[in-house]
């Protein structure tokens, strides 16, 4: 990760004598990052906005502590953010979720229900088939450990290199991509075994178990939480993956998760945050 510009070095200093302004501008700068990482970690949108103030706020009282000789201040930010996320209480959904058969359990219990063809295409049902693709997948994630999790995170996601992810957790780059590949065996053999989005051989189907997903209340079409109209897609965003370490060449269940949203942060959380924070100068 890059050294900071000039501007950030100029924010940093006039941040930790307590102009606000500075503060907001220099949290501004990697609060989306932030959210977005922790958003894939706990699913649960207020758990995430909860957990990603608590770092923010971790990162404004730790600002005299910043040595930008030894890392940039995304760097230090994104490191505060991963080993804080890591070390947290287990979310909601974490806790119902115990992994990967239980998941597999709870997906069979729902039925198929079939949509006839001509409502497929209505633009209600095309809302509610995206809310059901990216809250399964997105569920699936946390069928992962927290360690492999994270790491699937950081490389297959949000695109950062093995050396980037492994200084973020403050590991070996051996030990990352230990975590890594299980990770992405993992995910992917049960993908491949269960997900028609990744093999077309499998029966189940966005489209078919919407209606379950929505009687279980995994979705609501009142509150759609994927699918916002002019959403960007995390592959728009984060254009290049640098992880390096390539144990198996299937990619395809990369390419479903990156067409997941890249979610805006609620501006409340830094507005909140900026209220609560009383700076020690």
């Amino acid at each position: 990760m890059k050294t900071n510009q000039p501007e950030e070095t100029q924010l940093i200093e006039r941040a930790r004598t307590g102009d606000r302004r500075a503060l907001e501008s220099l949290l501004s700068k990697v609060q989306t990052w932030i959210y977005n990482v922790i958003r894939r970690i706990l699913l649960n949108p207020q758990e995430a906005e909860d957990l990603t103030q608590e770092v923010l706020l971790k990162i404004a009282t730790n600002l005299a502590a910043y040595d930008p000789t030894r890392a940039s201040f995304k760097t230090w930010a994104y490191r505060i953010s991963v080993n804080h996320a890591l070390n947290g209480k287990r979310g909601m959904l974490e806790e119902i979720t115990t992994g990967f058969s239980e998941y597999a359990n709870e997906l069979e219990k729902m039925p198929n229900i079939d949509i006839p063809a001509n409502e497929l295409s209505s633009p209600e049902n095309l809302v509610l088939i995206e809310e059901a693709k990216a809250s399964c997948t997105l569920g699936m994630l946390l069928c992962l450990d927290r360690e492999q999790r994270i790491a699937l995170i950081l490389a297959d996601l949000m695109g950062l290199s093995d050396r980037e992810s492994s200084e973020l957790l403050d590991i070996s780059n051996e030990a990352f991509r230990k975590r890594l590949s299980r990770a992405r065996k993992d995910l992917y053999t049960f993908m491949d075994d269960k997900c028609g989005l990744m093999n077309e051989k499998n029966p189940c189907r966005c489209s078919k178990k919407m209606k379950s997903f929505q009687n279980n209340g995994w979705i609501d079409p009142a509150i759609p939480r994927f699918s916002m109209p002019l959403v960007r897609r995390l592959k728009e965003q984060v254009k290049e993956l640098n992880c390096e370490y390539e144990d198996f060449n299937e990619h395809k269940y990369q390419e479903i998760f990156r067409d997941h949203p890249y979610f805006t942060t609620p501006p409340k959380i830094l507005e909140e945050l900026l209220v609560k924070y009383s700076p020690t100068i």
